[in-house]
């Protein structure tokens, strides 16, 4: 084999390679979410007096986002007959989006998926008398 054929080779084993994984699917589409939790830390659990769990549902929300492919993202929650929607910005770098709505500060968290899910969670800013650890949204693409 030729030095050009081995280098050939070479690259196109390694650009095979670079692929393997590269599985996640797009966030770009409208996500229904379907559940929600809170994770919380073991003194707050254990000062809460039973009030809090180290992991929580949060309240059931009718909300689906729409993560469009000019980085502008609606959000609709549907409450009875009326719907709220908002309106914001995402980018996505690597695993993480910052997803920005107007009037609240930035979130940046972690996407994650199992085919027809999106698992979005995002790390609590530690503090003094932190109680939250981190919230997770999981989603269903509709």
């Amino acid at each position: 084999m030729n030095g050009l054929c081995k280098v050939v080779l070479l690259t196109l084993c390694l650009m095979g390679f670079s692929t393997v994984g590269i599985r996640a699917q797009s966030i770009i589409g409208k996500w229904k979410q379907v559940s929600a939790k809170t994770y919380c830390t073991p003194d707050a659990v254990k000062n809460s007096h039973g009030h809090m769990q180290e992991v929580m549902d949060m309240p059931k929300v009718n909300a689906v986002d729409e993560f469009k492919s000019d980085h502008s993202l609606v959000e609709t929650i549907t409450t009875g007959t009326s719907s709220t929607s908002t309106s914001g910005t995402w980018k996505m770098v690597g695993k993480t989006v910052t997803i920005t709505i107007a009037g609240r500060p930035p979130m940046d968290g972690t996407v994650s998926d199992t085919g027809s899910s999106l698992i979005y969670t995002i790390q609590m800013p530690k503090t003094e008398h932190q109680q939250v650890i981190k919230r997770e949204w999981t989603f269903e693409k509709v």
